[in-house]
């Protein structure tokens, strides 16, 4: 079985070796009317209403393979590339260290520019002995 997921909608596919003739889908042991494709396409997939048993047959196979599917989805969830997050990582990182820079250098221009304190002979202001 081949399953997809997008948003709130959710096929099913058939295995190779079912295709062909025409196909039936059932949903724990009871047949879904008008559904003869390849693929199942469940829109508006409830985690609670549409989980279960699954299986597709032809008029001819004696034999169905069960998928038990249960899955959560989500309406208006965005699917994110691998590489924008990899792009996203690696700009907050160039951007930090980029700021890390700044104030460092900042900080040692600053330094730099302070008078520098004096210090007295000693205590009482007396000088030291050899």
């Amino acid at each position: 079985y081949g399953v997809s997921i997008s948003g709130d909608l959710v096929e099913l596919t058939c295995p190779e070796d079912l295709r062909g003739d025409s196909i039936k889908w059932e949903k724990d042991g009871k047949d879904l009317p008008n559904q003869n494709d390849e693929q199942l396409r469940l829109e508006e997939f409830s985690e609670t209403e549409n989980s279960g048993y699954y299986a597709c047959y032809t008029s001819s196979s004696q034999e169905k393979s069960y998928l038990y599917l249960k899955a959560r989805v989500c309406k208006n969830c965005v699917e994110v590339d691998l590489m924008a997050v990899v792009a996203i990582i690696v700009v907050d990182v160039c951007f930090t260290l980029g700021l890390l820079l700044i104030v460092y250098y900042w900080s040692k221009n600053r330094k730099a520019n302070s008078m520098t304190v004096m210090r007295g002979t000693g205590a009482g202001g007396r000088p030291r002995g050899k």
